[in-house]
């Protein structure tokens, strides 16, 4: 399998400063122990909450099924002596963790389904881009035609201000940057494979995912799942969301209807006539619409959207702004948006919602699971209900 890379960086939301200065010198937390729940963030014993308001009547398949959530890139801090991965027993990054990856995003599957999110120390967020970068330029120096304009992709990429402390030329931190991502991958690895061990006992399973969580899903699946038969007929779906996924998993292929299983879904959400992938590789980024889930690029109506999910305006200036905690979230703003696939991208052609509006730009990689809450909800348990009923 192979995820896209091609000018996949307009969703950045924090930039570097003068002060940063990088770290040249390796060295990682504590890699954690998955036999122990305390390095566990959701479990059957811990369960992720449901919306404040929302009336939970959909059928439960915790008996049959399970999710295995890898929650996207909430580090920031790789600079200044910090490490470049994150700390899973630091109790700060527990608290963005949960904050803005499980109650925004896991907490969809939540009472469908077991949701097993491992903590596991990420690749710090320039330092990702780093990476990725490397690898999308190593490609397209290895590539026939691409490669007659190397320097033209590479000055358009390292134009990025995540970038600016970086180079391409840079050995010693492009073998740290794998390093460090290699770890962050181990240990998700290690935790599914623990998982598997101790707790799945026959469950089928999903893979869910978002952002830098799906890097590693998508490596997961390619490298430990697909070539094991006796994993690989576990695997129900997978959700790898946030990031260009294109269509060559072998024997695990795109989800094209509403109710199938044995597939997988990805899609990434930009504004209107935004169309960030390179031409000549568009064609094989999936891009689901979580609104219709049909594989036609048809637009999808007002009255198809069921209502987002995400902190309030107030609530995101207390966590930001006053570090006080994110309270209960509430879905809301239903028939409020319309939505298309088209050229690897799902376009948000109609947004009303006036205060997200107020922030609207090119990429709304943040809302990818935000924004279709209760559609995606919805969708699974048709297709759980559909497949366990034959």
């Amino acid at each position: 399998m192979r995820i896209s890379y091609f000018l996949i960086i307009p969703f950045l939301f924090f930039s570097c400063t003068t002060t940063k200065y990088l770290v040249s010198d390796t060295g990682f937390p504590k890699a954690p122990d998955y036999k122990y729940m305390k390095n566990w963030i959701s479990s059957p014993k811990k369960e992720i909450p449901l919306p404040l308001n929302y009336i939970d009547s959909l059928e439960s398949f915790k008996s049959d099924v399970d999710v295995f959530f890898i929650y996207p890139t909430v580090y920031y801090g790789g600079y200044n002596g910090n490490f470049w991965n994150s700390n899973p027993e630091n109790i700060n990054h527990k608290k963005r963790v949960d904050a803005l990856a499980l109650k925004n995003q896991a907490s969809v599957f939540s009472g469908l389904t077991n949701v097993y999110t491992p903590l596991y120390r990420q690749l710090f967020y320039d330092g990702l881009v780093y990476h990725n970068t490397n690898e999308l330029l190593t490609d397209i120096a290895l590539d026939p035609q691409l490669k007659n304009n190397f320097n033209y992709y590479k000055d358009l990429i390292y134009s990025n201000k995540s970038l600016q402390y970086f180079t391409f030329e840079n050995n010693k931190l492009k073998s740290y940057a794998k390093e460090s991502f290699d770890v962050a991958y181990n240990d998700v690895k290690r935790a599914f494979l623990t998982y598997l061990e101790q707790e799945n006992k026959g469950k089928k399973i999903i893979i869910a995912s978002h952002s830098q969580g799906t890097l590693h899903a998508a490596r997961l699946i390619d490298e430990v799942i697909m070539p094991d038969k006796n994993i690989k007929e576990k695997l129900l779906l997978a959700y790898l969301i946030g990031m260009p996924v294109s269509r060559n998993f072998r024997n695990f292929p795109v989800c094209d209807n509403p109710l199938q299983v044995n597939c997988f879904m990805s899609w990434n959400t930009h504004g209107n006539n935004y169309f960030p992938y390179d031409n000549e590789v568009y064609n094989n980024v999936v891009a689901n619409n979580p609104i219709s889930f049909n594989s036609n690029n048809g637009l999808t109506s007002l009255e198809d959207h069921k209502g987002i999910l995400m902190p309030s305006f107030f609530q995101m200036f207390k966590y930001q702004i006053l570090n006080r905690p994110i309270g209960p979230l509430k879905l809301k703003n239903e028939n409020k948006i319309k939505a298309q696939s088209e050229k690897g991208s799902l376009q948000l052609i109609e947004l009303n919602i006036p205060w997200i509006k107020i922030f609207e730009k090119e990429s709304f990689h943040a809302g990818d699971y935000n924004f279709f809450w209760l559609n995606i909800r919805e969708n699974l348990s048709l297709r759980l209900a559909n497949y366990f009923k034959k």
